[in-house]
């Protein structure tokens, strides 16, 4: 019984480490018809763990974690931002400025890379 318990116990918890999870919710639209739309695309090499590390973070708050999945859209205002991501012990950011309307496409890779990759 004990064993059965721990193999099941075992398999939750792997696979509730490969699920997407919202670590805070996104900040509120105040512009919704001029808000920029925001792709963000892990492009992190390799197995499956190395990237269910990797964190999305806005303005120094963690919003997604990857888990599984490559990629992470949302709805922003207008403005500048601090986007950033950690990995493992490693944290990198960049400040972003997004136009109303505008829709974005940014890479978090290997080496601090977060990149815009098409506006």
């Amino acid at each position: 019984m004990t064993r059965v318990l721990l193999t099941c116990i075992s398999i939750l918890l792997l696979a509730a480490c490969s699920i997407p999870h919202r670590d805070n919710p996104l900040p509120p639209l105040k512009s919704p018809d001029t808000a920029a739309q925001v792709l963000l695309k892990n492009v992190f090499p390799g197995k499956p763990d190395s990237y269910y590390e990797l964190t999305f973070i806005l303005d120094n708050a963690p919003i997604f974690r990857f888990g599984d999945t490559r990629e992470f859209s949302f709805y922003a205002d207008t403005g500048n931002y601090m986007f950033g991501y950690s990995h493992g012990s490693k944290n990198c950011e960049t400040s972003v400025y997004l136009r109303p309307n505008g829709n974005y496409v940014f890479e978090l890779g290997p080496d601090c890379h977060i990149e815009m990759i098409s506006e």
